[in-house]
């Protein structure tokens, strides 16, 4: 298999010269509303000198095989153009061109009454001219009244996501509001889960621990009753072998609200109890957010649910192609026995 790579700045495709003088290449894919980035290192020097892209340049990058193909794995806007003399090279880096949009960091204060969460979704995402995809399991929880108060519009949803245990994502135009673990791309389809077997591991590479984090036995939200006038507990079940209880200090609009934030948060902390890392053959159809799970490796991991927080895909002369794989315990109780 022969690795290769397709680049375009402001749509135009760059020249030769580019993939001749390519030292390596590494593109990041994060969950959740964190930028993907890219950076590129390349050989350069007389008599023939790289052209230098703008800053603020469109870059749009595809990674594959030539015997299988290409996939684009980002559109991104370039933030930084660093050239170096005597020797010579040049490194381009970029982060999500969706992001970059300025009313996604223009705060702002609008409220909603008894709209649902995908309304509400939809209407933000409109707002900074971003389609919104929110998943219907999650889409249709009608509020009372929400509010954007003095706060961009990121900060808002990542606020709504945590309520609903929801991921948010931003990529190519979609703003996403899925399910955390449901394992959905930013165009909303199901991402195949990603099995890890001794094949396809980069000898060396592999790494897990189970941490050992406070339990809490169950998380504690709370609404205020204006009828009752009295503030009203809602509580969601933790780790059966605690006693501890954690309480959300923000109070929520309403029993159904508190039930979904003391859900969600409980379900958080559970994912803190592990982290799972890899190199494999490269391979972009491994994205961050997707399950992964490994088989025959050993007792103690093949089976252990896993969600994939960050991907890097690094294309270079001395390693090839190598996709990095970062993921953490995936919501639920996990068997750990070996």
């Amino acid at each position: 298999m022969h690795p290769i790579v397709r680049m375009t700045i402001d749509g135009q495709p760059v020249a030769g010269a580019f993939y001749e003088r390519l030292i390596s290449l590494s593109v990041v894919d994060k969950e959740g509303i964190e930028s993907d980035t890219f950076d590129a290192s390349l050989n350069d020097g007389p008599p023939d000198f790289l052209a230098m892209p703008r800053k603020g340049a469109i870059a749009v990058i595809e990674l594959g095989y030539r015997e299988t193909g290409l996939r684009q794995v980002g559109r991104f806007t370039v933030d930084s153009v660093k050239v170096k003399c005597l020797p010579y090279g040049l490194t381009i880096s970029g982060k999500a061109a969706d992001l970059r949009k300025g009313k996604l960091k223009t705060r702002a204060e609008k409220h909603w009454d008894g709209k649902t969460l995908g309304e509400i979704v939809k209407e933000v995402a409109g707002d900074v001219g971003l389609t919104a995809r929110v998943a219907p399991a999650i889409a249709g929880h009608r509020y009372d009244w929400v509010g954007q108060q003095d706060e961009t519009p990121t900060h808002f949803l990542e606020r709504l996501a945590r309520r609903h245990n929801a991921l948010l994502t931003v990529k190519n135009g979609n703003l996403v509001f899925a399910e955390r673990g449901a394992g959905q791309s930013a165009a909303g389809a199901a991402l195949p889960p990603v099995v890890i077997a001794p094949g396809r591991v980069i000898e060396g590479t592999l790494d897990f621990e189970f941490a050992d984090r406070q339990a809490f036995g169950k998380v504690v939200a709370y609404y205020q009753d204006k009828k009752q006038a009295k503030r009203i507990e809602v509580e969601a079940s933790g780790d059966a072998s605690s006693d501890s209880v954690y309480r959300i200090p923000e109070p929520l609009g309403d029993a159904a609200e508190a039930d979904k934030a003391a859900q969600a948060k409980a379900k958080q902390l559970k994912r803190g109890e592990g982290s799972f890392s890899v190199d494999v053959i490269g391979d972009t159809s491994i994205q961050a957010g997707a399950p992964l799970v490994c088989q025959g490796i050993r007792p103690g991991l093949d089976g252990v649910q896993w969600l994939i927080d960050s991907v890097t895909h690094t294309l270079s002369k001395g390693s090839g192609f190598r996709s990095k794989i970062s993921a953490k315990i995936s919501d639920g109780k996990t068997d750990k026995a070996a």
